[in-house]
This record gives structure tokens, sequence and C-alpha cells, in this order.
């Protein structure tokens, strides 16, 4: 009779509550803790890679391996290789906008590498019986897309050079006209270094099978020369910059002297009077 009370006791017994996936107390406080650091470490890794002065050198690293590599290994290594790299720059400028507004979520200039990277590789995949795209082709091809993309961010309004340097001005000069003609005129001189790489890269492309030139001339015609140009443009560009900033009284964030701290002043003033009032209470109280 007592096992009988004892089982019918433990069938009315309600099972267990399940332990709820959420966390409380310390194990939230650590998860968020754990969370944060991780959170903070990636961003200091997208500070160091989007920020200047290492930006420079990501920015143009796809394109540097992809001449290394046609030239040394071949088109499908070359193109796809620079296609994750440009892929993972994307990934990077987004989450680095997430949470410094001032920097593009995108850039016309990694936009538009990566959809080339991409269709070549495309293209190469699909005349592999014939044995695949040639190398030659590559750089040529690329510093054509890039001058159609500097031509086109210019036509709509939306220079290239205006999202690379946003971040060097406030937003009321974001929204100046003289800012907009220093980007605009800094985009034309792309646009030229641009034509000059391609034009150096198809040449290179048409005289390839030129037997009176040697396979190094071709080398430097083809990779060194585009590659210099981009290079010489890197360096230069600071200059031209300076130059337009004070034709166009453009001032960046670095120009404007920050204004004086007033609050211990105010503070100060504050305590004066808090002290006055207390010997008037005082007089007062006698």
């Amino acid at each position: 009779m007592a096992t009988s009370d004892r089982n019918s006791e433990q069938s009315q017994t309600p099972p267990p509550t399940p332990r709820p996936l959420h966390l409380h107390g310390d194990d939230k406080e650590e998860y968020w803790s754990y969370k944060s650091k991780i959170q903070l470490l990636v961003q200091r890794y997208c500070n160091v890679i989007t920020e200047e002065p290492l930006s420079y050198v990501m920015r143009w690293a796809p394109l540097i391996m992809l001449h290394i590599l046609a030239r040394t290994v071949n088109a499908t290594v070359a193109v796809w290789t620079a296609f994750g790299m440009n892929a993972s720059q994307i990934v990077l400028e987004y989450f680095h906008s997430t949470y410094k507004p001032q920097y593009p979520s995108w850039t016309w200039l990694s936009c538009a590498q990566t959809l080339t990277f991409c269709g070549l590789g495309v293209a190469d995949a699909a005349l592999r019986r014939s044995g695949g795209l040639d190398p030659a082709l590559l750089s040529p091809v690329v510093f054509s897309v890039l001058l159609a993309t500097a031509c086109l961010s210019v036509a709509v309004g939306t220079p290239f050079t205006k999202q690379l340097t946003q971040h060097r001005v406030s937003d009321e000069v974001r929204r100046s006209d003289g800012f907009h003609r220093l980007t605009v005129v800094l985009a034309v001189f792309w646009m030229g270094l641009f034509a000059i790489a391609a034009g150096c890269a198809w040449a290179a492309y048409v005289v390839q099978n030129d037997e009176s030139l040697s396979r190094a001339v071709r080398a430097v015609i083809g990779t060194v020369l585009p590659l210099l140009v981009m290079a010489g443009g890197v360096v230069v560009t600071p200059v031209v910059g300076a130059a337009l900033k004070a034709k166009y009284g453009v001032k960046g964030i670095a120009d404007v002297e920050p204004e004086k701290d007033d609050s211990s002043k105010k503070d100060g003033e504050k305590a004066n009077c808090t002290s006055q009032d207390t010997q008037a209470d005082a007089s007062d109280n006698v």
C-alpha cells in the first residue's frame, strides 16, 4: 500500500523544468565580457587594415598579387587569389563602417575590382578547354575597368576619391562645394593614371608575340610600368590634395583648431557663486 502511494506521488510530481538557453547572473556577465573582448580584437584588426597607412597597401595588394601570380604561376591562381583578397577587404570595410560611420561601407574601387576578378575567373573556367585566359590579358582588362569605374563615379556625382577622403573632414565640410570640387579633381587625376597604366598594359599585350622585344622588356611594359604609375599616384596624391585644399579652402579635421574647454572655468564660477551664497546665508543667521 505504501509502495503504491509512493509511486502515485512520483507520477504526480512534475518533471524538472529545463534550464533556459539564455544565461543569467555571473554566467551572462562572463559571456558578454568574453564577447566584447573578441569584438574589440576584431575592431583593432579592422582599424589596422582599413586605416592609414596600411590601407594604402591593402587597397592595391590584390592588383599587385594578380600581376605577380600571372607572371609566375597562371591566370587561374592569379585571378582567384586576387578575388579572395579583394572580397575579404570588402567585408572588413563594411564591418569597419558599422562602428565608425565616417568611413564608407563600400568603395567604388573595391567593388569594381572584386566583380572584375570574379568575371575573369568565370571566363577562365569557361575557356578552360581551350587553355584558359591569356595571363597577359588580365592587366589591361583590370586597368580598363578601373578607368571606367572612375569615370562612372564622377558622372553620377559621387567620385570614388570622396569615399576615400571623407573621414578626414567634418560633416559640414563633406557637404560643401569646395570639398566636392577637390574630390572631382583628384578623381580626374587618378583617371589619367589609370589611362596611362591601361595604355601600357594594352601595349604589352599587343607586342607580346613580337620577337624583336625580349621577355624582360615586355614584362617591364606590361607589369612594372603600370604598378610604378600606381605607386607614383599614391605618393603624389597627398601633395596634390594639399594644394587643392589650399585652393578651395577645405579644412580637414586635423587642420581645425579644437575649441577651448570652458568647463573648468564654468566650474570655478559655479564654486565661487556657491561660496558667496554660503557666506550670505551665514551672515543672515548671525
